[in-house]
């Protein structure tokens, strides 16, 4: 049988035991290593069994035996994979899935050892192959779906993965999928009656090599190290076993004659002799093969040579500290490292670079007992010595929660970075990934490390200040030159925040103003993150404002948003909401008036520090001015403003008083001159129609009908024209007196009748049965109701109600007339009192009418000290109404009464 075919599985188990040991070793703790671990087990459980039933050959039942265990093993291989793969993108590893999975394959294991996924074996060209039973398609169920998932969600993680490093990582657990499923199937076409060599050890391989390649790129450092560390694992284990072996050896060849209590003696005494020699040679064995496979001392050297280099930038702090902790990581072959520095915002020791991803930046206390140890002895310290000055203290403080969490994120030592006396830094490093724990060569090339780091962080320190006051200085100029350039409030606001995000870590920039008595405040410019509610424009009252503190001590402050006295403010609590934890808050202060603030906000957390706060009030001081100037600037353009529309409304009003009265004339005129000669030309037909002659005809006479019907219409035209041109010109005079308003309206009614009747109309009317007296001009006011009723029957349809209702109280007189006719639009309600109005429809053109009316109406009732509205609906009638005072004693012309009447019936009519 070919060797390669049987050798190849136990590559399989080899690799995958190697592999295993490997990973486990590297932090027993981790759910995802032991999870992988189980996979890379069930992967060496396969490959043994698969050796042991090609091994077989041609023992057919022996075989068989052992291909029911591999198929038995297969699907929990998928399942182990698929449940890594959750833990490894941060899944839930209890969904419904995962158990849905490892129940199909308990049950797939329980039926593959009672014969049901394999009947038997048959000999194919290349050795045995599983004949296969109906369950067989259970198992591929239970094998394949666990795989294709892992995939699909890998390749999920991978869209959203934004890190180079991990993209790569999942681009080799999904090519090790790939192999695998090729592979994989290939072991069962054969048995489906092609003759394909089966490669499935060869994609398990793969698999194996890919997948763990993946794993250990992201949890170990990198596989070469991975290798050197098995390698030296295996060669001084192998000594060991060779040693003891030999002991062994010797003892049964040259005891062989004893008897079996001497013999048992004689082992013992040779391992206890093998015990005493051996340790120390092993200990030369293990120096020699770490200096053989980890090379560290060539490593220290390359490493302080790459330190050299990388600190010679200075411009791009993050990225050297970055190749710094990376370089000290590889070169003392740590299992992670990282370096923090003193971060003022943030009051304490803040890790900047990691070369592991925590789910939090690592902060050491300035004030801490771990800060104070290594201010203190400027030497290496380890976890364990600072946790015996720790745990002297007594009760879990501030600074042993500290130390609690250096210890759960592995770390094991600390290096000082020291420049001039003053620590300037802190380099962590965790477990020591090879060999032993870190010694003499390895803390003196930390400290190498650290004094360059130092060096570059002091160098980067004072590089970046010069470079921040640069920038301030400029940015301050900058405001100044728009300041000078510029009084448009809105361009000035803008650019002074742009300046202020430029500058400051800003989220969100506020400028707001505020009113002369400080009572309320609009946020005149925002920019930056947007809040529901305190939008451009928005106005609040100042005791609801998050910036109280800077209004009530008159100076800038810095504002915790998620404090308990900030979010009594609703602004504040809005802020916060939308994750805005910290502010500073400048009040503008012009002539010893507040008249806005600066305000800047941060998602971050103590985002601000006293420097932060003495630029922002610098530029305060800048905005202030540009304000001020701005609202001069506008004062004095709406002054202007004002004063130029003031004579252009004089000059109108003026033109418009002209144009009025030549209206007024020109009307009066008119109507005056028409009434003469058609007064001549109705007395003219009034006589031919008598027709003492009798020369004429019928046709005659009915042609003289129609003359005088279009007298009278041009009679009542010309009516309506004086009246108008009366009211507006004051002209009209009032006829004051008492009279009975039942009496008035009864006799209106009385005359209509005849008229509706044309179109089988009725006129019903509501009113008290008490006299309702009245002191005003009766001619006018029947002219009123006589005019609403009329138009109530021309835009009424036939066979329709018109109903007058009249009703008065102690000082007022209400009439309200209405029909059922066509209604009026919203849309002409709003012109109905124009002169000349009228709707645009059918049913109006049709009626006659001049469009002066209601004008006269509203006149007249205006006079009367009332007024007058409209209630209608398009297509659903119209209801006119009107008020007037039931004594209208007009006052003499002239008399102090006057302008107070006139000025009561102008609030009334409006």
């Amino acid at each position: 049988m070919n060797a390669i075919y049987i050798a190849l599985p136990f590559v399989q188990f080899a690799l995958s035991l190697f592999l295993a040991n490997i990973v486990v070793a590297s932090d027993p703790s981790n759910r995802v290593n032991r999870v992988f671990t189980l996979f890379l087990l069930a992967m060496a459980g396969w490959g043994i069994a698969i050796f042991g039933m090609r091994d077989a050959f041609p023992d057919e039942p022996l075989a068989f035996t052992r291909e029911k265990i591999a198929l038995a093993v297969i699907p929990f291989t998928s399942v182990f994979f698929y449940h890594f793969t959750l833990r490894y993108t941060q899944g839930s590893a209890r969904n419904r899935t995962l158990l849905v999975f490892y129940a199909l394959a308990t049950a797939t294991a329980v039926l593959s050892m009672t014969n049901q996924v394999a009947t038997g074996m048959e000999v194919k060209f290349y050795g045995f192959a599983p004949e296969l039973g109906w369950a067989f398609g259970l198992m591929l169920l239970a094998a394949y779906p666990p795989i294709f998932a892992s995939y699909r969600r890998l390749g999920a993680v991978k869209k959203t993965e934004t890190d180079e490093r991990v993209r790569k990582q999942l681009t080799l657990l999904r090519l090790g999928i790939v192999a695998l499923v090729l592979g994989g199937t290939s072991d069962f076409i054969p048995s489906l009656g092609l003759d394909i060599y089966p490669m499935g050890i060869v994609g398990n391989i793969f698999f194996v090599g890919l997948a763990t390649w993946g794993v250990t790129r992201y949890r170990l450092m990198e596989l070469r190290l991975v290798l050197r560390r098995g390698l030296a694992y295996s060669a001084v284990s192998s000594a060991l076993f060779a040693a003891y072996g030999a002991s062994f050896g010797a003892v049964f060849l040259l005891a062989g004659s004893l008897s079996t209590p001497a013999l048992v003696m004689t082992a013992i005494g040779a391992i206890i002799l093998v015990g005493v020699i051996i340790q120390p040679a092993i200990s030369r064995l293990q120096l020699a093969v770490d200096r053989m496979f980890f090379r560290e001392r060539g490593d220290r050297v390359a490493g302080l040579a790459r330190l050299n280099e990388l600190t010679k930038d200075i411009t791009d702090f993050g990225a050297v500290a970055s190749g710094i902790t990376e370089t000290v990581r590889r070169t003392v072959q740590a299992d992670w490292a990282a370096i923090a520095l003193p971060e003022g915002r943030q009051g304490g020791y803040v890790s900047i670079a990691s070369t592991d991803r925590f789910e939090a930046p690592l902060t050491l206390s300035r004030r801490g007992n771990v800060i104070s140890t290594l201010r203190r002895n400027r030497a290496i310290s380890t976890i364990a010595e600072l946790d015996v000055l720790e745990s002297a203290t007594g009760e879990e403080s501030t600074e042993d929660r500290e130390l609690k969490l250096l210890k759960e994120s592995g770390a094991r030592l600390l290096v000082p970075m020291d420049v001039g006396g003053r620590l300037t830094g802190v380099m962590v490093l965790g477990e020591r990934l090879v060999g032993s724990d870190y010694d003499s060569e390895d803390r003196g090339f930390l400290t190498a490390a650290a004094d360059q780091a130092s060096i570059a962080v002091e160098n980067a320190r004072l590089y970046a200040n010069t470079r921040r006051e640069a920038d301030e200085r400029a940015a301050v100029a900058e405001l100044a030159r728009v300041v000078g350039s510029t009084l448009q409030t809105i361009d000035v606001l803008e650019r002074c925040a742009h300046q202020v995000r430029s500058l400051l870590n800003a989220d969100r920039v506020e400028i707001t103003r505020i009113d002369d008595e400080e009572r309320f405040f609009r946020i005149a410019h925002v920019e930056g993150l947007a809040i529901q509610g305190w939008e451009q424009g928005s106005m609040s009252s100042t005791e609801d404002a998050h910036f109280q503190a800077a209004l009530d001590y008159r100076r800038g402050e810095l504002i915790d948003l998620t404090s308990n006295e900030a979010s009594r403010s609703s602004a504040a609590r809005a802020a916060a909401k939308h994750g805005l934890q910290s502010m500073i808050s400048v009040p503008l202060i012009s002539k010893e008036k507040i008249i806005g603030t600066l305000n800047i906000l941060s998602l971050d957390a103590d985002a601000y520090a006293p420097e932060d706060l003495e630029l922002a009030q610098r530029i305060g001081a800048q905005v202030t001015n540009a304000i001020a100037n701005s609202l001069l600037y506008e004062q004095a353009l709406q002054l202007a403003e004002e004063r130029e529309a003031r004579a252009r409304l004089d000059a109108e009003n003026r033109e418009l008083q002209r144009i009025n009265e030549a209206k007024i004339q020109f009307l009066s005129m008119v109507s005056h001159e028409l009434r003469t000669p058609l007064t001549s030309m109705m007395a003219f037909a009034d006589i031919l129609k008598t027709n003492k002659s009798g020369n004429l005809v019928e046709k005659d006479i009915s042609r003289l009908d129609v003359i005088r019907r279009n007298g009278r219409r041009l009679s009542l035209l010309i009516g309506d024209l004086l009246d108008v041109s009366r009211i507006e010109s004051g002209a009209l005079k009032l006829d004051i007196s008492e009279f009975d308003m039942n009496q008035m309206v009864e006799e209106l009614h009385e005359s209509f009748v005849p008229l509706v009747e044309e179109k089988n109309q009725v006129v019903n009317v509501d009113m008290p049965s008490e006299v309702i007296t009245c002191f005003a001009d009766r001619d006018r006011i029947a002219q009123v109701v006589s005019n609403l009723m009329s138009n109530a029957s021309k835009y009424s349809p036939e066979s329709k109600e018109i109903l007058v209702k009249m009703w008065a109280d102690a000082d007022t007189i209400y009439v309200s007339v209405k029909d059922e006719g066509i209604g009026i639009s919203e849309e002409d309600q709003k012109q109905l009192f124009t002169s000349f109005f009228r709707a645009d429809n059918d049913e109006t053109r049709a009626a006659p009418g001049t469009g002066l009316g209601l004008v006269i109406v509203k006149g007249i009732v205006e006079m009367h000290r009332g007024k007058i509205w409209i209630e209608s609906e398009y297509g659903h009638g119209t209801t006119a109404n009107i008020q007037f005072s039931r004594r209208c004693d007009i006052p003499e012309p002239g008399s102090p009464e006057t302008d107070s009447t006139d000025a009561g019936d102008s609030d009334q009519a409006a």
